[in-house]
């Protein structure tokens, strides 16, 4: 900084930068009325400004740690998701504050910490691809907010890549057939549900999952006044089971593509005349605003306790595969693409606008059916 004195008595304070763009050497100046070390200070901190301005240049003053950011991003992050998501953040931040510090400012984090983090729980540890990959895209989109707020000029986690360890490209093919259910496990699974009266209940839910390709919240949720005779209405989800209320609440899809009308085949329709006997016969009347597929305590049945019958029926049917209640859902994209249905079809059927994972069951099946028709021709005699 150098300064020139004027014919009217101020001084012009100047400064030289490169212009961004041009990588030119340019002034910008400052005119004050005196030539003093209070004057020359002010001058420097008016001049930074100016030159910040003029070059996007990014000065980060904000002293804020990961864990005040994570706070003050969560807050915003919670009302725009559904509480099972806020909840599966939670945890996954509580594996990020294992190894990163909380008190570590948010200025000073750089791309290293979490390559190192990430390569700690996914290529030298013990976590899944799809769950580091997970945690990585909640960093990043934390991260994101806090380029928003000028807590930091970067966000570092934006280019790191999450290479995929040999062993599981290997192993793609057989976890991928672990995905989903043939249907002859399917059939298995009702078959053996349908020889109790007891089991009854998740045989239906289990076939009509299998059917619809709906998400379990969506099944749930849905009420006597969604079914026309021949398609349903997903119009909600159940939330998070209340301890406080001791309920259950419906509320939104999980997405604007979640919203749709489901046709139902002759089978699907079935079941629904069968739950609704069923209701009818255990609780003497069927109202249009009721839960269609309740439990003993006339609620809808809930997701701990399905998955819990699954572990055993997992046993019990010699299944080996993990059975949960999005396989079936999964299965649904299986039986689809195994009947030659368009990609897009399937994704507005099953109501996805992005479905990664729909896309490789698709690619996977359609891919072993063109090795099918190849083996049938060279049979041909």
């Amino acid at each position: 900084m150098w300064v020139e004195k004027l014919k009217n008595g101020k001084f012009k304070y100047c400064e030289r930068y490169a212009d961004p763009y041009t990588e030119k050497t340019k002034k910008v100046s400052v005119t004050l009325e005196k030539d003093t070390a209070q004057a020359k200070k002010q001058a420097l901190e008016l001049l930074n400004d100016k030159i910040s301005n003029l070059t996007n240049a990014d000065t980060i003053t904000v002293k804020i740690t990961l864990s005040e950011l994570y706070e003050e991003w969560f807050a915003r992050y919670q009302t725009t998701v559904k509480p099972r998501s806020a909840i599966a953040t939670k945890k996954v931040m509580k594996k990020v504050f294992l190894s990163i510090p909380k008190e570590i400012l948010v200025k000073n984090l750089d791309r290293k910490i979490f390559l190192d983090f990430l390569e700690g729980i996914y290529t030298f540890g013990n976590l899944s691809y799809s769950y580091t990959t997970q945690i990585k895209n909640t960093l990043n989109n934390m991260l994101n907010y806090a380029v928003e707020q000028k807590y930091i000029s970067k966000n570092p986690v934006s280019l790191i890549k999450i290479k995929r360890k040999k062993d599981e490209e290997e192993n793609y093919k057989q976890k991928m057939d672990s995905k989903f259910l043939e249907k002859d496990e399917v059939m298995k699974i009702i078959n053996f549900l349908n020889q109790k009266d007891s089991t009854n209940l998740y045989a239906r839910v289990i076939e009509f999952l299998w059917l619809t390709g709906l998400r379990y919240g969506e099944l749930q949720a849905l009420q006597w006044r969604d079914y026309n005779g021949v398609s349903i209405d997903v119009n909600g989800t159940l939330g998070v089971y209340d301890r406080k209320t001791k309920s259950v609440a419906k509320t939104s899809t999980k997405t604007v593509a979640s919203n749709r009308v489901v046709d139902l085949p002759q089978r699907a329709i079935e079941i629904l005349e069968e739950t609704k006997s069923f209701n009818k016969t255990i609780y003497g009347q069927v109202l249009p605003d009721d839960y269609i597929f309740l439990s003993r305590q006339r609620k809808p049945l809930s997701l701990s306790i399905f998955n819990l019958k699954l572990k055993k029926i997992e046993k019990e049917c010699n299944i080996n595969k993990t059975l949960s209640s999005h396989i079936f859902r999964h299965s649904h994209v299986s039986l689809l693409a195994e009947l030659n249905l368009p990609l897009k079809s399937i994704m507005e059927r099953v109501g996805h606008s992005n479905a990664n994972t729909t896309l490789k069951i698709y690619n996977h099946v359609t891919k072993k059916t063109r090795v099918e028709v190849i083996e049938a021709l060279n049979n041909i005699k």
